[in-house]
This record gives C-alpha cells, sequence and structure tokens, in this order.
C-alpha cells in the first residue's frame, strides 16, 4: 500500500503535468448555475436543461469509454455522466479537460461541469457532461470514503478533512448554526436587542472561574479575557436598555473534560423590571421552543439520562434536598463535618478550601441523579454572590440554575441592585481570592459605581452551547468545530516539509523581560513578581525555593543558587506553558546565569527536553518540584495544614490515586531515587519546611 507521501508525491506529477500542458490548476474564477442537490430535488424543472455544477470529486467509476464521478457540494450529491463522443476534447484557451485527461484528476479535487441534466439507462439523475473545468488540484488524498475518518485526535485537529469525509458530521454542525438561529429568532420575538460586549477586560467577574491573562501593547497594561457579559450588560440596563443579550465566546482557564472548554459561545440576556420567576418561564419555553424549531421534538436522551422539555419541570430547594440527602444544615453543620463526607465519598477538592466549595461539592453528588429537565433555586448567598436575596430570607438568593442529565445547563438571577449590599460580597469575594481562591470574583468598583447611579430591577439567564451538546449527546469537543489541543506535528508532515519542526509565533511575556540580570535573592524575588502573576505559581515556587535552600544548608551547598534555582525554575511558565522551560533557559543564558542552574532548570522537565539531572542540585529539584505541589494539595484537606502532618499519612495518600490525580507520582519517585534518599525521610524533611513558612501558616 502506498504511502502519504507516495500518493502525494503521484499528484503532484500530475499537479507539474497541467501546468506543462498550460492548464491552470488553481484558476480564480468558476461558474455555478444551482447547487447540486437541486436539480435532484426539482428534475422535470430542470430535465434536458444545460447547466453548470460545481463541487469536489468523491469517487470516480471508469468503463472503457464511460466514466462516472460523485461530484459532491454542501447541498448534496449529483453524479457526472461522461461520454468520451460527448465531452469536448482538451482546449487550453478555455480550460477545459478532454476524456483522454481525465486521469489527471484525483477524489477530492474541486471542479466545474457543463453539461445537460439527464437520466442514465439505471435511472441515476445525472448531467450528461460537456465540459469540465479543474478549479482546485487535491495534492493531499481524502481518506476512503468507506472507512469514512474515525481518528478523534485527526478529526479535531484537521476539522475541515473530518467535514470533508463525515457528512453527518457537517450536518451536526447545521445544527447547531440552527440551534443559535432559534434562540436569537425566540428572543428577538420576545423583544430582546443584541448589543456587544468587550472581550477585553481591566476586570474580569460575573462568574466563579481562572481568566486568561494578555498584555495591551499600546496602552501598557494586562487585561482579562472575559469569562463572562454579565457586567457590562447590567451596565447597559443601568444605561437604559431593558430587554438585550450578547451572544459570543468567553474563556475560562480551567480543566478540559467532555463538558468544558476554556473556549466557549454563550447566550446571555438581561430583562428590565422581571424576576427570577418570569426569567424561569422564559428559559423553559425557549428550550421548548428550540428543541421544536432545530429537531422537531421535544424528548432527547444523553447518555442514561432521558428526558421531556415538554413535560413539568420540577423545582429543587438547594439546601433542602442537602439535608434529605445528606444531614447537612447548609448554614449550621461545621466545614469538617461536611469534608469528612465528601472524603467518604472520594470527592478530590483542588484548590483552596471554603464552605461555598463543600456545599457546591455536596449539591454536585446529588446533582449526577436528577435527570430533569428541573431548576434548583434557593441557593445560599456565599454561592450566589451576584444574585440578589429572597426577601425575608436573607441567607437564600433568587438564583435559578437549570438541571439536565445530570448537569447544570444555565444559570440565571434576580439581579442585585442595591450597590452597598454589592460592595459587600465583592469584598467578601476579594478576601476569598487574598487567600488563594482564583476563581472567585474582583472587585470592580467601576460596576459599583454605576449601581449608584441606578439599575431597575432585573434578571439575568446565560447558557452555552453545553445545552447544544447535551441535546445531541456529544461531548464537548466533538461539538465543537476547531476545539483547543496540544500543538503537534506528525513525523511525515515534518518530512514532507522538510522541517526539523514546525516554527511557532512567539509570544511576548506580559511584563517587560529585563535585559541584564543582578544574581540575587533579591533581585529573584522581584523577578518573580515581574513575571509571574497567578498566586499559587508564586506560593509554589517559594516553596519549591525554601526546600531547595534547606537541603543545601544540609548538605553544605550554595545556598543563594539553590533558592533562586527553586524560586525561578518556573519563571516561563505563567505566559508560555507549552513551551515551558524553551523560553527561561533563553532568558538565564542571556543574563549570565550559573551552567549548574540552567541545567537543573533544563533537567527539572526532562520528559520534555531530553535532559537527565547531572548535579545534585538538579536531582534535588526534582525530588521536591512535584512533592511540594502534593503535599500543599493535602494541606488544604487538613484544618492544621502542615501542623501535625506526618510522612505516613502522605504515604498513604499518596498511594490513593483519585487524590491530586494531576500530581506526577512518577515524576516524584524519579527525583527522591536520583536524589539517594529515602522517601519518607524526604517528606518529612519538607513538611517541617513548609510548616516554618509563614505563608504557609493556618
Amino acid at each position: 500500500m502506498a504511502t502519504l507521501k507516495e500518493l502525494r508525491n503521484e499528484r503532484i506529477i500530475k499537479l507539474k503535468t497541467l501546468r506543462d500542458m498550460g492548464i491552470d490548476p488553481y484558476p480564480p474564477h468558476a461558474k455555478k448555475d444551482v447547487p447540486n442537490a437541486q436539480i435532484i430535488s426539482q428534475f422535470d424543472k430542470y430535465s434536458d436543461r444545460e447547466v453548470s455544477l460545481t463541487g469536489r470529486i468523491m469517487a470516480v467509476r471508469s468503463h472503457s469509454q464511460l466514466v462516472f464521478i460523485d461530484l459532491h457540494d454542501f447541498s448534496g450529491k449529483i453524479q457526472l455522466y461522461i461520454k468520451e463522443d460527448q465531452l469536448i476534447p482538451t482546449d487550453i484557451k478555455n480550460q477545459n479537460l478532454g476524456f483522454n485527461h481525465l486521469g489527471l484528476l484525483d477524489i477530492g479535487d474541486f471542479v466545474q461541469a457543463r453539461g445537460v441534466v439527464t437520466k442514465t439507462n439505471t435511472g441515476e439523475i445525472s448531467l450528461l457532461t460537456r465540459e469540465i473545468k479543474l478549479l482546485t488540484k487535491s495534492v493531499r488524498p481524502l481518506p476512503d470514503k468507506h472507512e469514512g475518518l474515525k481518528d478523534p485526535d485527526t478529526i479535531f485537529r484537521r476539522r475541515y478533512l473530518d467535514l470533508a469525509v463525515n457528512t453527518d458530521h457537517r450536518e451536526l454542525f447545521i445544527r447547531k448554526a440552527r440551534f443559535w438561529e432559534a434562540c436569537r429568532e425566540y428572543l428577538k420575538k420576545k423583544g430582546f436587542l443584541e448589543l456587544e460586549t468587550p472581550v477585553l477586560e481591566h476586570v474580569t467577574g460575573g462568574a466563579d472561574a481562572k481568566p486568561f491573562v494578555t498584555h495591551h501593547d499600546a496602552l501598557g497594561e494586562d487585561f482579562f479575557l472575559r469569562i463572562s457579559t454579565e457586567l457590562y450588560l447590567k451596565r447597559l440596563i443601568g444605561g437604559g436598555f431593558e430587554k438585550i443579550y450578547t451572544f459570543g465566546p468567553n474563556f475560562r482557564n480551567e480543566g478540559l473534560s467532555d463538558e468544558h472548554l476554556q473556549e466557549y459561545y454563550q447566550l446571555e440576556w438581561y430583562w428590565a423590571y422581571a424576576n427570577y420567576k418570569d426569567n424561569m418561564k422564559l428559559v423553559r419555553d425557549l428550550f421548548r421552543y428550540v428543541a421544536k424549531k432545530v429537531y422537531g421534538k421535544t424528548q432527547f436522551t444523553k447518555g442514561q439520562y432521558t428526558f421531556d422539555l415538554a413535560s413539568e419541570w420540577q423545582t429543587i430547594h438547594y439546601s433542602k434536598i442537602i439535608k434529605e440527602k445528606f444531614g447537612v444544615d447548609a448554614f449550621k453543620t461545621p466545614d469538617k463535618d461536611i469534608l469528612d463526607i465528601l472524603r467518604e465519598k472520594h470527592v478530590d477538592l483542588p484548590g483552596n478550601i471554603n464552605r461555598a466549595r463543600l456545599l457546591d461539592n455536596l449539591w454536585k453528588l446529588i446533582r449526577q441523579e436528577i435527570a430533569g429537565p428541573a431548576f434548583l433555586i434557593n441557593q445560599p448567598k456565599i454561592i450566589s454572590p451576584l444574585a440578589k436575596s429572597v426577601p425575608g430570607k436573607e441567607q437564600l438568593t433568587e438564583r435559578f440554575q437549570v438541571i439536565i442529565a445530570g448537569s447544570e445547563l444555565g444559570n440565571g438571577y434576580s439581579e442585585l441592585n442595591d450597590p452597598f449590599d454589592q460592595l459587600a460580597r465583592f469584598r467578601e469575594q476579594q478576601k476569598a481570592r487574598d487567600e488563594g481562591d482564583d476563581e472567585a470574583q474582583m472587585m470592580d468598583i467601576d460596576f459599583v459605581e454605576m449601581l449608584e447611579y441606578g439599575m431597575p430591577p432585573t434578571s439575568g439567564y446565560g447558557q452555552s452551547e453545553r445545552v447544544f451538546w447535551f441535546l445531541e449527546d456529544v461531548t464537548a469537543r466533538e461539538g465543537t468545530l476547531f476545539p483547543q489541543m496540544r500543538k503537534k506535528t506528525d513525523e511525515v508532515t515534518k518530512e514532507i516539509y522538510n522541517l526539523e519542526d514546525i516554527p511557532h509565533t512567539e509570544i511576548k511575556p506580559a511584563a517587560d523581560t529585563p535585559t541584564s540580570y543582578d544574581f540575587t535573592v533579591e533581585g529573584a524575588q522581584k523577578l518573580l513578581a515581574e513575571q509571574v502573576k497567578e498566586e499559587y505559581q508564586v506560593l509554589h515556587a517559594k516553596m519549591v525555593a525554601q526546600g531547595l535552600k534547606a537541603y543545601a544548608k544540609k548538605f553544605n551547598e550554595d545556598e543563594d543558587l539553590w533558592f533562586i534555582t527553586g524560586l525561578l525554575h518556573d519563571l516561563d511558565y505563567y505566559h508560555f506553558p507549552n513551551e515551558h522551560p524553551s523560553e527561561e533557559l533563553k532568558w538565564f543564558k542571556k543574563w549570565g546565569f550559573p551552567e549548574e542552574m540552567v541545567r537543573a532548570v533544563l533537567a527539572h522537565a526532562h520528559k520534555r527536553t531530553g535532559e537527565e539531572p547531572s548535579s545534585r542540585l538538579g536531582c534535588a529539584l526534582i525530588a521536591t518540584d512535584e512533592l511540594a505541589g502534593f503535599l500543599y494539595a493535602y494541606s488544604l484537606m487538613r484544618p492544621e495544614g502542615f501542623s501535625g502532618m506526618e510522612a505516613k499519612s502522605v504515604l498513604k495518600k499518596f498511594k490513593d490515586k483519585a487524590f491530586a490525580k494531576k500530581v506526577d507520582r512518577d515524576e516524584i519517585s524519579y527525583g527522591v531515587e536520583k536524589f539517594g534518599l529515602d522517601f519518607a525521610e524526604h517528606i518529612d524533611f519538607l513538611i517541617q519546611v513548609f510548616r516554618d513558612m509563614e505563608e504557609l501558616k493556618k
């Protein structure tokens, strides 16, 4: 079987032959009278008429003096019926190919065919072709149409190839376009106006999520990519609009899953003089309208769940159902008791743990059992910082969420319009951010100012394209045309283009990189503050630095060198996570850093760089780096943090693969072995170091 490279070379030879003949394989013009499918559906109208059709060759069948070609355009397929005595000879002036040159065409080529609409002897509607003209020469062969394209990695990376051969996937995205079209149509009927909001924001908010950061060169300032359109839409309500919505991408720098992507499209609206109960009716009717408009039905299946949008929507009370299922009072039960329940259920709690996170994880356990459709209401105020409180029940909020197939598919509020209440809640959220919760809301003083000018009673609602994924029963990546993936170039492609590696566009750090550097602890601390803006990354760097410094003292090594290495080992990760540690190594060499440090940082990413540790410092960095992250995660589970932590309990947790799943346990074991340490003694040593760090004291 011929290889891709061999098949490509054969087509390149045909391409050269065409050019030598005087045929342009990529002409600038084409003539298309009607879509192919229209000929089929309106045969009586077009029978015996001459038309020009275009499309892509998807199959060729030769029979002596006859050739049959399946020509596909966006609308569908039609057969080209080519007789040797009917097709005009090759005509260079008009760029037409004759019968003896049809072998220069391949499956995948785009062509224009002119002829008379007819039926073959077998009754198939066809175009009796008089002229055929090449529009685009395909150099790479398409996958076999019978086998299709099934590899998910290729489908997501080369979606254009997937859409060319898997027409059912093309139909999926046609339905997606109609899904959003139906949403817009419904809102327009209800009197809503579509407006735009900025993507780049000084302060981002409207959701609990970690944002992406970018840099605005002209203004010389960092910006966030929006995580929600909420706060700007409410500014517009404050400016006098009453029924408005926006549709577009949001960006959340969080984990990938079958239900989540970092970039996704969202519909969000705000309705002045309405409350959350009014909005619930609007949302329910929207779901039913879109389902009937796009699918002609209201009953769907998602995984093990079946739900009917036309049925009565259940109302679920947040605190009541948590009390029923777990015996937990959302307002009185101690955090430790809730944490114990979650541990028993093997729930992993990454990051900062607070009461809102604890309650939310209890609810997620319950949510998995609900098929829906349902509305979740009466969420506690600590979970809903932007929602208005229920009159007479200040601990509860007028918020609702759409629950379908065990997931939350939409979120709405009676919006908070009391500026003093909003400021107080922003302060609480900011405190949570200061304590390490990088998903908590940011302080937005301009928004508070807007509320002081006045915003009428308003209800808002937002839903993302997850609703579409659920109705289709597909994953996030399957339901997204171009999902984000790690950069990867296969070896065949590198060989074809004679490149050792495909060049990538350089992304400059948000903060200016110093042109010179004074190799001191103070200088390293300043550099860390300039280059790394994520709180946990800064804390992690300090933990590794203190661990290495303690080992340097124990082994009579250079304490400053080891400390600085630990402090700066992930210096470029914040801006260049996919290239790390490529950029920082360039910086270190430019600044004249010690070679021992450069080698140690290079080796700590040995799986990517191929550099094995060649010094005690390099081994110490690998042994400490991942373990520091693991120990920190474990400390967050313990009310007393590092105080009283012991190696034996850490080792027990280390064996629990469900805990801190992102930590590379093999890397920790590799580093400990290279460093020549006893694992338990190494753990005890670092526990003592971290116990003494001011940043980690409870």
